[in-house]
Order: C-alpha cells, then sequence, then structure tokens
C-alpha cells in the first residue's frame, strides 16, 4: 500500500516545479543526452532508458499525451496514431517553439537501415495550432515516403482515398516522428507515444501493433500504462501488455483516465478503483495516478491548457471519493509529470556508467568480427589476382619440394613409397634348396604355404632392414628343386647338353615382374590422390573467400594435373617396360656377387639336407624341420657343412683360418664364404644355379624399380606440375587480355553475404564511436 500523502492535489498556480534548481538542470542535460544518443541510433544497440505511453484505443491515451506536452495530436475515429512519436520537452525561459522531425530507422519491410538519421520535418513552429497539421503529415511522410511534397499535403488533408495509386501505404509504421518542445511552462521530459491497442480490426493489424507496443516497452524502460475506468482492468489489453513485460511490477505506472465517465451511481465502481490508485488491488512499484482531461466539447471550444489543469484539480478537490483519498499528490496531470520526469532522471543517471561499458564490450567484439572477416581488396583487380595465383603457385612449389610449412605430401609420399617398396620386395621368387615335403602317404604337399624360420631365411634380401623382410605368416607359392627342374626341362628345345635354356631364366624372371605394373599403378593412384586432396586444401586457403575465382581455378588446377598424370602414367609404363623387357645389368659385379652368395647359401642347405636324407628317414619327413640345427657342431670339422663363423667354436676357427691360408699360399683367393663350392657336385647343381643367379637378378632388378618408379611420378607429376601452374591459370583467367581488368573485378567479387556482414559490421563500429564519443563528452 502506498503511504499516506496530506498534500493536496495540485492546480494551476498551487505548485510548480522548481525549474531553475539544481536538480532541474541536470534532468534536463541527462534527457538531452538521451535524446542525443537516439538521434545517433545507440537505441538500436543500446538499452537507452525511455518512458513510452501504452493504451488500448479510446483509452484517453491521446488526451494523456496533449496534457503533457501541451499541443493537440491528430484525432480520428478509429486509430489515428500509426507510428511512434517521441515527445521531447524542455524547459527554457524563451518563448514556446515546436520542431518536427522524422527518425528513419527502418525501411518500409521493417528491415533496419543501415544508418539511422533524423531529419526536419517542416519549419520551427510558434503557434500551437500549427502542429497537429504538421504531425498529420509528418505521419503522411513516414507511412508514404515515395509522395512529393503536393501529393503528402494532399493526403494529410484528405486520407489515403484522395488519389489512387498502385503504390501502398503502409498500414502502420516503426519509423519515428519527433516532436521537440521548448517553453517557459514545459518540464524536462522525453516519452514516447505509441499507438493504440486494438481489438476490433484486421489480424494482420492486430499484430502489427502488438508487436510494435511488445517490442517498446521491454528493457530498460518506464512503462505508462492509460486506463480508462470506464472499464475493469481486467478486460484492458494494455494492462495484461505490460504485466507480461514487467510481472513485478517494477518498471510499470498506471495511469487511470476518465474519471468522470464513471456513472453517478457506481460506488462500487469507484471504490475499487481507489483500491487501485491507493495500492490495495493490482500494486505497482510506482503506483497510478489519475487525471481528467477536457472532453471534446471543451477542446472544441478552446479550452486552455491552464484551465484545463484548474477544472482537473477542482474535479479531484470536489468529487467522492477522490477528494478523501490518503494519497492526494496521485491526482492531477502535474503531479505524474513531475513524478515521471524524477524517474526518468533517476534511470538515466543510473544508467550511463552500464551504457559506457557496453559500449566499450561492444566495439570489442566489432572489432574481433572484423579481424575475422578477410581484408577489402583495394590494388588494380587484375595485380591483385596475378598476385594471388602467384602465391599459390608458390605454396604448391613448396608443397611439391617439401618447406617447412608444407611437409605432409612429401611425407605422405615418403610412405606411399616404401609401401610401394614391400609391395615389390613381396614378388620375390620363392626359391627352397630342397625338395618339397611329404605326408604321411609320401604324397607332395603343395598349394600356398606359411613361412617358418627356415624358409624364411631363403626369401631373405640382402642388405634391407628387418621391416622390408617378408613375414612368418605370409602364406608363399615357395618353387622347390623338382619345381625348377620341370621348368627348366620344359624349355629345352635345341640347347647342346649341360646348356641351361636362356627362356627358362628369363620365363622365371618375368613371373616375378608380371605384378609390377599393378604395384606401381596402386603406388601412383595413392600419390595422385594424396596431391588433390592437399592441393584442393590449397586452393580453399587462397581463394575461399572468392567463389567465382575459385570456380575457375579449381578445375584449371584439377585439369593441369589430369594432364601431368596421363604423362606420368605413359613414363611409368615406359620405364615398366624398359625393365620387363629383357634381363640385363650392366652392374656385373654386384649381380655376381649376389648371384655367388645366394649359390654358395643354396649349396650348404641342399648339402645340409642331403646329409640328413641319407640318414635312416621316413618317407614323409619334412627336411624343413631340420634347418634350425643347420651347421650344429660335430666335433669334427668338415668342408661338406660350413657353419657361419659366429656358430664355430675357437678349435673350428684356428682349423678354418689355417685352411684358408694354405689354399691361398697355393695361390687361390678363397673366402669363408667360398667353401661351400668346395662340395661334390649335386644331382640339381643346374636348378640351384638358376635359382641363385634368378634370385641376383631380382636384387639388381628391384633395386632399380623402387627407385624409378618414385622418380618417374615426382617429375611428371610433382614437378611438371609446379612447373606449369602459373602459365596455366594465367592463361585460363585471361589475364592477358584486353578485359583483363573487368574479368579480375568480376572474379574477386566478394560474396554479397561477407560484404553485407562488413557493411554492416562497420557501421556498428561507426555508431558504437560515435555513441563512445558521445559519452566521453559528456563527462563519464
Amino acid at each position: 500500500m502506498l503511504p499516506v500523502e496530506n498534500s493536496a492535489p495540485s492546480g494551476s498556480g498551487e505548485r510548480t516545479l522548481i525549474h531553475d534548481s539544481t536538480y532541474s538542470k541536470t534532468s534536463q542535460e541527462l534527457i538531452q543526452f538521451v535524446t542525443t544518443l537516439r538521434g545517433l541510433g545507440a537505441q538500436v544497440l543500446l538499452d537507452l532508458p525511455r518512458i513510452v505511453v501504452i493504451g488500448n484505443q479510446s483509452a484517453g491515451k491521446s488526451s494523456l499525451v496533449e496534457a503533457i506536452s501541451g499541443i493537440s495530436v491528430p484525432r480520428d475515429a478509429g486509430t489515428c496514431t500509426r507510428c511512434p512519436m517521441e515527445c521531447r520537452l524542455a524547459h527554457t525561459p524563451d518563448d514556446w517553439s515546436c520542431q518536427i522531425s522524422v527518425r528513419w530507422e527502418f525501411d518500409d519491410y521493417g528491415a533496419p537501415l543501415g544508418e539511422v538519421y533524423e531529419v526536419p520535418f517542416g519549419p520551427l513552429v510558434t503557434l500551437k495550432t500549427d502542429v497537429e497539421p504538421l504531425l498529420r503529415r509528418a505521419q503522411a511522410a513516414v507511412l508514404n515516403g515515395w509522395m512529393s511534397d503536393e501529393e503528402l499535403d494532399q493526403f494529410a488533408r484528405e486520407g489515403p482515398k484522395s488519389k489512387s495509386t498502385s503504390k501502398k501505404t503502409l498500414a502502420f509504421s516503426r519509423n519515428t516522428i519527433c516532436v521537440d518542445l521548448k517553453g517557459p511552462d514545459l518540464v524536462d521530459l522525453s516519452f514516447v507515444d505509441l499507438p493504440g491497442i486494438v481489438a476490433n480490426a484486421d489480424s494482420e493489424i492486430v499484430r502489427l501493433v502488438e508487436d510494435l507496443v511488445t517490442s517498446y516497452v521491454e528493457g530498460n524502460c518506464l512503462i505508462l500504462v492509460a486506463l480508462p475506468m470506464s472499464d475493469d482492468i481486467e478486460n484492458q489489453k494494455a494492462a495484461r501488455i505490460a504485466k507480461e513485460a514487467d510481472p513485478l511490477g517494477m518498471r510499470t505506472i498506471g495511469v487511470l483516465t476518465k474519471p468522470d465517465t464513471i456513472p453517478a451511481g457506481s460506488t462500487k465502481r469507484r471504490e475499487l478503483w481507489l483500491d487501485v490508485l491507493e495500492g490495495r488491488e493490482h500494486p505497482l512499484q510506482h503506483g497510478y495516478f489519475c487525471t481528467r482531461q477536457p472532453d471534446d466539447d471543451q477542446r472544441l471550444a478552446g479550452i486552455t491548457s491552464s484551465d484545463a489543469r484548474a477544472a482537473e484539480a477542482e474535479f479531484f478537490r470536489t468529487t467522492s471519493p477522490w477528494s478523501s483519498s490518503t494519497v492526494p499528490r496521485r491526482f492531477g496531470t502535474q503531479n505524474l509529470v513531475q513524478s515521471i520526469s524524477e524517474l526518468l532522471t533517476k534511470i538515466i543517471s543510473d544508467s550511463l556508467p552500464h551504457l559506457l561499458s557496453e559500449v566499450a564490450s561492444q566495439l570489442a567484439s566489432t572489432d574481433k568480427q572484423l579481424e575475422g572477416l578477410p581484408p577489402q581488396v583495394t590494388t588494380e583487380p587484375s595485380a591483385f589476382v596475378l598476385d594471388l595465383i602467384t602465391k599459390f603457385r608458390n605454396d604448391v612449389v613448396e608443397l611439391v619440394q617439401g618447406s617447412p610449412r608444407h611437409t605432409a605430401l612429401v611425407q605422405s609420399n615418403r610412405i606411399t613409397y616404401k609401401q610401394f617398396k614391400k609391395d615389390i620386395l613381396g614378388t620375390a621368387p620363392a626359391f627352397l634348396p630342397y625338395l618339397p615335403p611329404k605326408d604321411k602317404a609320401g604324397k607332395r604337399i603343395d598349394g600356398k604355404q606359411k613361412g617358418n624360420g627356415s624358409k624364411q631365411k631363403h626369401l631373405r634380401i640382402d642388405d634391407e632392414e628387418p621391416e622390408f623382410q617378408p613375414a612368418e605368416s605370409t602364406e608363399t607359392e615357395y618353387l622347390y628343386l623338382d619345381d625348377v627342374r620341370r621348368h627348366i626341362e620344359a624349355a629345352v628345345t635345341r640347347e647342346l647338353p649341360n646348356n641351361t635354356p636362356y627362356t627358362a631364366k628369363r620365363s622365371l624372371i618375368q613371373d616375378f615382374q608380371r605384378s609390377w605394373e599393378t604395384h606401381a599403378m596402386a603406388c601412383f593412384e595413392r600419390v595422385q590422390t594424396n596431391v588433390k586432396t592437399h592441393l584442393t586444401e590449397l586452393i580453399k586457403n587462397r581463394f575461399e573467400r572468392f567463389s567465382h575465382l575459385k570456380g575457375v581455378i579449381s578445375p584449371a588446377v584439377m585439369e593441369l594435373m589430369s594432364r601431368c598424370s596421363g604423362e606420368t602414367a605413359t613414363q611409368l609404363k615406359l620405364v615398366l617396360k624398359l625393365e620387363c623387357a629383357a634381363p640385363f645389368t650392366q652392374n656385373t659385379h654386384y649381380f655376381a656377387d649376389k648371384r655367388d652368395k645366394q649359390f654358395a647359401r643354396y649349396k650348404q642347405t641342399r648339402e645340409k639336407k642331403t646329409n640328413i636324407g641319407s640318414s635312416a628317414q621316413p618317407a614323409y619327413h619334412d627336411y624343413e624341420e631340420d634347418d634350425e640345427d643347420e651347421g650344429a657342431p660335430t666335433g669334427e670339422f668338415s668342408f661338406a657343412a660350413p657353419r657361419p663363423t659366429t656358430m664355430l667354436n675357437e678349435k673350428e676357427k684356428a682349423s678354418m683360418r689355417n685352411a684358408l691360408a694354405e689354399l691361398v699360399k697355393l695361390g687361390y683367393q678363397v673366402s669363408e664364404e667360398d667353401l661351400g663350392k668346395l662340395n661334390k657336385p649335386d644331382e640339381y647343381e643346374e636348378e640351384l644355379e638358376v635359382m641363385a643367379e634368378v634370385r641376383a637378378y631380382f636384387q639388381v632388378s628391384y633395386k632399380r624399380i623402387i627407385d624409378y618408379v618414385p622418380l618417374s611420378i615426382d617429375l611428371h607429376l610433382l614437378y611438371a606440375l609446379a612447373e606449369n601452374l602459373q602459365g596455366v591459370l594465367i592463361e585460363k583467367l585471361g589475364l592477358g587480355s584486353a578485359k583483363a581488368d573487368a574479368r579480375c573485378a568480376a572474379y574477386i567479387a566478394e560474396d554479397p553475404h561477407v560484404v553485407a556482414l562488413r557493411t554492416e559490421l562497420m557501421a556498428k563500429k561507426a555508431k558504437l564511436e560515435s555513441v563512445q564519443r558521445a559519452l566521453f563528452n559528456f563527462g563519464l
């Protein structure tokens, strides 16, 4: 409940505002400063303090606005206020004056303009009777901005039916008519009058008005609700909207209007409204005020403002129950104006420090967003495009060569080439220098078999790291001595005795080379995929913001890559054709060394198997199982089955050194590895020689191919792409043509969304900087 107030209702001459006090001067400065901020468009970005007047249609809102402002506003049947009207009152010692302006904030579709601007509408008015016609014309201008001055005059006088036009007049507008009033009888105050809330109209009109009112009553504002006492408060839509926006009633001020319309016998209704006014029903933080305005007859008779206020005071002094109310200062327009002026001043004063910090925060956020956008193009278009593709070409060169900034492609290709090497090593001929295993029935075991330690020893590649050696889990189609013998016999034609057919060796070589093209092309495909992935990423990084340019660059680069890929594939096939055409090498020393070592290894294994086979063994014995015991000490040195030096004891090592020394004295340059050749001739000697020679040639051949394939890919795909890229792009983009500038301007035309966003952010930044300067200049 509101506290009891003993003062009498105000009237003309009974109580005046102390306009010359410190409070008045501060109030005027604060209100005018907020007006300045609105002129800068700050209300779009900041929640500026304000007073908003709302009410149902025919709630007495227009009369209340006239009483506060001292001017007449347009009145017609139905809704006459069709856009917000901001009244800005200022107490000055000068004569009364009025300046009407229009603040354009929105386009005809309700979308915010990039820049808010306020322009004067008409001359400075010094006669109050000239205000209402000019307000009509201003509202017509807002609703029909496309009209000429003559049409606006006619529209303001006669309404929308005076002239048929194909252009539609807006039903309502969010742009604001601003009324600046100055004079000695005014109090410092600013408020926004909104269109009356309608119920009996098209649903679209109802929604438009309610949306407009709802958007204004949110945030840091005082809601002045005009509540006609001719209807219950629960039935009034304006009260419900205020309640939804301000559930606790902290920002709402109720203004009870039309107290003289309550019928003489409606005592109960008067008591109910008195309960509201005195805070017993529907309480609000700032309470309620009650005003009485002149009726239509009094207005037509030209009642003055002072007479209206005197009549108002007399009505509340002599009419029950108002005359006996405990809150007399809640009656009368002057008390209302005094109260809301003080409240508005306090809200503004409390809000300014927060506004300064909010502006700083929004400026930082806007700058960060602008920094995240690509910079604007300010250089000549063709020079800019040439610079872009030059930088892109440099990116590709670094990608191909492998710079510190671009290592991914080279590293991924190294992995690919390493896998290619493994694949080629996996094609090594799987020779085993003994007869195949047999089952218990004495039948040969054929087909692919998993390796074990003894088998893998014969598939081992000399001079290679363990990671390139065949795995024991790999299933392999092994070639045994009898397989090689049958292969040789099948190739014999007119050769003399003891001459191995050349075709037998060549066909074995071709067998291990047969899959090399498949492996080479698989390697090439993986490299192509890697290159495409990295090129796509480079194109995105350099040209993503220029969709048109990217649309030309991307297919041009891929077309060049396709051309280079075709040339690379041709070169790879040529390399493979050269390698597989006929066995050839001039690296005879390496070939002979590998052949001799492989032959000695085969001979040693063969001799071991032969020695084991001469013992009493079952017919189904698998000789492979005994390989782990190969070279085990027997207590007696023998050239028949030499073992690695690491497996000999000191006595055996000494015997071997003595034997080798004696052979050297006789003129034989013999090494430990040559001792295996002293074994007696083997019935599979020819097969062992073929196996050793083919295996040695594999090591010659694979070393060439694992280098030539990667080198060919690098040269004909990667380096060729980097070398030809810039010239191709210059040609495709037409940089040397007569219309190069026009074409390049089209290429680098930015995405409209980016342009729109940058424009919006730049406008926002400029607006925030203007507001910040204004706040600093005000002394904050």
